[in-house]
């Protein structure tokens, strides 16, 4: 049986690069046990972020556990990035970011958010072949059932 752990790396490796460093990045900074990536460097980002998953993917214990917290990470995301929803709901927030920083007088801040304003339809039809590929991911090697039968075979 393929380790779902591995899976999942083989599709965060098949993604684009922005789509890796947004997946990357979020999982570093949302969780524990990833204090020790260098978040500066973006290509040692994706290798210290692979390298650390690769550890564990033939891990039954610890490796369905990351499988799992993974899988919880990248719904959240893709629910977010994923979805026409999702998009709408960036949208308003950024725009509510832009007034609170045009009121704060920080408008570094200000471009920032006008920018992905700006980027929001183009990234949105980015992610829908990323957010199909997801949902294949997730009912296939990331099922609950593939994961539950992985972790308990003793092969």
């Amino acid at each position: 049986m393929d380790s779902p752990l591995g899976k999942f790396i083989e599709w965060y490796m098949s993604l684009p690069v922005p789509h890796r460093q947004s997946i990357a990045e979020f999982v570093i900074f949302f969780n524990i046990g990833f204090d020790d990536i260098d978040t500066t460097n973006m290509e040692e980002l994706h290798n210290a972020f692979v390298k650390k998953l690769s550890k564990y993917s033939h891990d039954k214990l610890k490796g369905t556990g990351l499988a799992l917290m993974l899988r919880a990470n990248v719904d959240f995301l893709i629910r977010k990035w994923g979805t026409r929803k999702g998009w709408k709901e960036s949208e308003e927030f950024l725009i509510r970011v832009k007034e609170h920083f045009s009121a704060t007088g920080e408008e570094f801040m200000v471009d920032r958010a006008q920018e992905f304003l700006r980027e929001l339809p183009f990234k949105h039809e980015q992610w829908v072949p990323s957010s199909e590929k997801w949902r294949e991911l997730v009912e296939s090697y990331l099922s609950d059932s593939y994961v539950d039968h992985w972790w308990k075979d003793l092969s």
